[in-house]
């Protein structure tokens, strides 16, 4: 298989940019249900001449569904696929949302879908899952290096890889930093960028952009199915340039030159390019900001996009008593009109040359011509009689590639998808037994202080890598373990260890991030991680089909807005929410990193021009999880809570002293109102 170029289209002008420079396929979105709800995007409309112009082209589609959906917005969201399918249909559809690709593929036979890089796909265990799921591609986590991108290659599904374009520096589909401080969901496209913002006095959080041209050839040596571009928040000038060097690179199987490399940063950079994901090299080096000079050089670039156009075959014949006729080739594709009759010319009769040249005035078409021509001497043909002809064939002939390069649609087998979605709306199931789940991701309390919470609760949560913290006399069969929020193919025998040691102490139950670990997993009792992404009553309903005991649901959600499900659903109600995991370490960037390998519990504090602090934490791997500054206080609606069908109330602790987990669960038990500075997350909405 060739491997495809796709570049972003925000914009109608950026999508001719990026066909023009020679991309294969382009992915953009409607005005809704898109990770990029600020760019242009394209009303129902406009995506309908979008696609055909692409069609026209040869260009695949893509259209992004990349974000997470409520209950209430199913109709919707499947009413837009809906009109696509029937009148424009694209090549596949990049979807976030599990619930989502299940309505979809339930709704639609046959549709083909693309998990988008927020689904976090970095290792190979669960890509047999999302075969199942219906994915024919994933996007890979931009996090992945060489060999984590080679391994999913081998796993037989379609790989798509970033080699160009910003870099969130939160784990894909694991930020919650810009939906806590400013209620722009960056999971719902809206993202707000509070990781370019400054902190301490610098920026340890702003990544550089992503570049893989120096390694484009070896990527074609690998296999990768699919190149993509970042960036559809960016200029037509943007796509044109970047899209055309790597098309170039990926045409001659190349490196680029250092002319090329000056190209690609004349455009947009940040402090230059970084590729440490890639070769593995993560670390402060790959910091960086949009400088005055970043800026300047941008300024001071000028970009020519030159039309791309299509070459056609024209056979042209005029003869006497007979009506002209005018057929174009393309590609194995052909179209033939028919015009007036000449007549007899009096003095002047039509020249070959004459003809040549006014069947070649193609003007706003996308074709240029080369004419083959039969033509009788003695013959006369009007000037409008000519321009019918050629105007008849080129809107003829555009028509029969844009036919010829369409997909045939997915028609809708029943709306059976969206009718339950609507009836579980709001649905509850206030009368189940509730739980206290206790959650500790900062120092370990001692075996003492645990046995004399598990007296009160079902089930404390530890971190996995650090279960060899516990202590001796604890009752490990309350004892969830929390596996780390990435876990590459390189770790997988450390984790599996780390599962081994797990199941010899007598812990019986894993708390999931990623439903591609289940394969990791088996003889646990499951419960699914706020990783999930839980906002809807579907994505419910897939979690409990993968065996899990119960799911938290995300905090994005205020959970009065999903339905019932088979499986006991969680929430937080108290503790600094987690708002990014970071596969760079946060606390070394600010300087208070104290070592890889010397198993201490870094941490430090990142305050921003508000004052507000946010505390970051070292997690498995070197990582970081980086909390919110102000705590969510829901200990005093958990009658409120019960009603809405929440069975498991979460409290997460981080820096708290065990004098301040006692008070908090006390206060939980009596459902006191909050003191001090505190937030109610989601449940404001």
């Amino acid at each position: 298989m060739k491997t495809e170029l796709l570049a972003p289209a925000g914009s109608f002008d950026a999508l001719k940019a990026a066909v023009y420079a020679g991309a294969d396929a382009v992915y953009f979105g409607g005005t809704l249900f898109n990770a990029r709800v600020y760019a242009n995007n394209f009303d129902d409309e406009n995506i309908k001449t979008a696609i055909e112009f692409c069609r026209l082209y040869g260009v695949k589609v893509y259209i992004t569904l990349n974000t997470l959906i409520f209950d209430r917005e199913f109709k919707e969201v499947l009413d837009f696929v809906s009109m696509l399918e029937e009148d424009c249909p694209p090549d596949a559809y990049i979807v976030q949302d599990l619930g989502l690709a299940s309505s979809l593929r339930e709704t639609f036979e046959g549709i083909q879908l693309h998990a988008s890089t927020q689904l976090l796909v970095h290792n190979s265990f669960g890509i047999d899952l999302l075969k199942e799921k219906g994915f024919s591609r994933v996007v890979v986590a931009r996090e992945c290096s060489k060999s984590d991108i080679a391994a999913i290659k081998k796993s037989g599904i379609e790989t798509e890889v970033f080699v160009h374009g910003a870099l969130c520096v939160s784990a894909s589909g694991g930020c919650m930093f810009s939906a806590a401080i400013g209620d722009r969901s960056g999971n719902r496209g809206s993202c707000a960028q509070p990781c370019r913002q400054s902190y301490n006095g610098t920026f340890p959080l702003s990544l550089k952009d992503l570049c893989l041209a120096e390694h484009v050839k070896e990527m074609l040596e690998m296999g990768i199915d699919c190149m993509k571009i970042e960036g559809r928040m960016k200029s037509p000038e943007y796509v044109y340039t970047i899209t055309k060097v790597y098309r170039t690179l990926i045409d001659e199987r190349r490196l680029p030159t250092d002319a090329e490399l000056a190209e690609l940063k004349s455009v947009f950079t940040r402090s230059g390019f970084t590729d440490g994901y890639f070769t593995a090299e993560v670390g402060p080096h790959m910091s960086g900001i949009r400088t005055e000079e970043d800026k300047a050089v941008t300024r001071n670039t000028s970009v020519e996009i030159r039309e791309r156009k299509l070459n056609v075959q024209f056979n042209c014949v005029v003869k006497n008593k007979m009506p002209s006729s005018l057929e174009a080739y393309f590609g194995g594709i052909s179209f033939k009109a028919y015009g007036a009759v000449p007549e007899k010319a009096l003095k002047h009769p039509l020249a070959k040359e004459d003809l040549t040249s006014r069947l070649k005035k193609l003007g706003n078409t996308p074709f240029l011509a080369e004419v083959e021509l039969t033509l009788e001497d003695g013959l006369i043909l009007p000037v409008s009689a000519v321009n019918s002809l050629r105007r008849e064939v080129c809107e003829g002939l555009k028509s029969e590639i844009i036919k010829n390069n369409s997909p045939k649609g997915h028609l809708s087998k029943n709306n059976e998808v969206a009718n339950n979605a609507k009836k579980d709306f709001c649905r509850n199931l206030g009368n189940k037994k509730t739980e206290i789940v206790l959650r500790f991701e900062g120092d370990i309390p001692s075996a003492k202080f645990i046995n004399k919470l598990l007296a009160k609760v079902e089930r404390i949560d530890v971190p996995l890598w650090r279960i060899n913290e516990l202590r001796g006399g604890t009752d490990f069969s309350k004892i969830s373990a929390i596996m780390p929020r990435t876990v590459f193919n390189s770790e997988r025998d450390t984790v599996c260890e780390l599962l081994k040691r797990a199941r010899t102490l007598g812990i019986t139950q894993l708390t999931v991030p990623n439903v591609s670990f289940i394969p990791l997993c088996d003889g646990f009792t499951l419960h699914g991680d706020y990783t999930l992404n839980i906002t809807n009553s579907r994505t419910l309903k897939e979690v409990s089909g993968l065996g899990f005991d119960s799911a938290l649901l995300s905090f994005e959600l205020n959970p009065r807005f999903v339905g019932e499900a088979d499986l006991k659903k969680e929430y937080i109600v108290y503790g600094r929410m987690p708002l990014m995991h970071t596969e760079c370490c946060m606390i070394q960037n600010a300087g208070k990193c104290q070592g890889k390998n010397k198993g201490i519990r870094c941490s430090c504090f990142l305050t921003d021009k508000t004052g507000a602090s946010f505390l970051a934490m070292r997690e498995y791997g070197h990582r970081n999880i980086i909390y919110n500054a102000f705590p969510t206080y829901l200990l005093d609606k958990r009658k409120e809570l019960a009603q809405q069908g929440i069975n498991g109330f979460i409290l997460l602790f981080t820096d708290e002293y065990e004098k301040t987990v006692e008070n908090v669960l006390d206060r939980f038990e009596r459902g006191l109102p909050p003191e001090g500075k505190f937030t109610r997350a989601a449940l404001k909405k």
